[in-house]
């Protein structure tokens, strides 16, 4: 591997802990802060958050196969991604912002779906659970594909590290 590359996986690696480490030092000490950054993150960075958190190595690898694939036709995914992150910004997130503060200060979705409908609690609460974790392993999953693919095409090294 070329010595600019190692440089700048050293340098990416090296930021991501001294922002591990800021953030370490900087406490957490309730839950509210630890999720939801003590309610005090501006509109912009938990939207990145949220966006960065929802589009990992599909859109990275999935999206560009995709437009290779087919062609340009398939820009239309990254359109719809765009326009509905955005409506999602603009009319979901500010009402479910204000719900969850107003219903005992819910931390998650299901928590606020429990506290929101109280005679329905038990179920939704697992419903939830079953819907993470099976969508998650599937998401976990391709996280570890992407990264495995990742490493096998940029840096021309072995899929079954990059993806373990």
């Amino acid at each position: 591997m070329q010595i600019g590359i190692w440089i700048s996986l050293a340098a990416y690696f090296i930021l991501m802990l001294g922002i591990g480490v800021y953030a370490w030092r900087k406490s957490t000490s309730n839950s509210e802060e630890y999720v939801l950054g003590g309610r005090n993150l501006p509109p912009a960075v938990a939207a990145l958050s949220a966006g960065a958190s929802d589009m990992s190595g599909w859109l990275l690898l999935g999206l560009p196969g995709a437009l290779y694939a087919a062609g340009l036709v398939e820009a239309w995914i990254g359109i719809g991604l765009f326009v509905g992150a955005l409506l999602n910004w603009i009319i979901v997130a500010p009402r479910l912002r204000e719900q969850t503060e107003r219903y005992n200060n819910s931390l998650t979705i299901p928590s606020f779906l429990a506290n929101r409908f109280p005679s329905q609690a038990t179920a939704l609460r697992m419903v939830s659970a079953i819907i993470i974790v099976v969508f998650f392993a599937v998401y976990t999953a391709s996280g570890l594909v992407g990264g495995g693919k990742l490493v096998q095409s940029a840096f021309d090294g072995n899929y079954q590290v990059g993806s373990g």
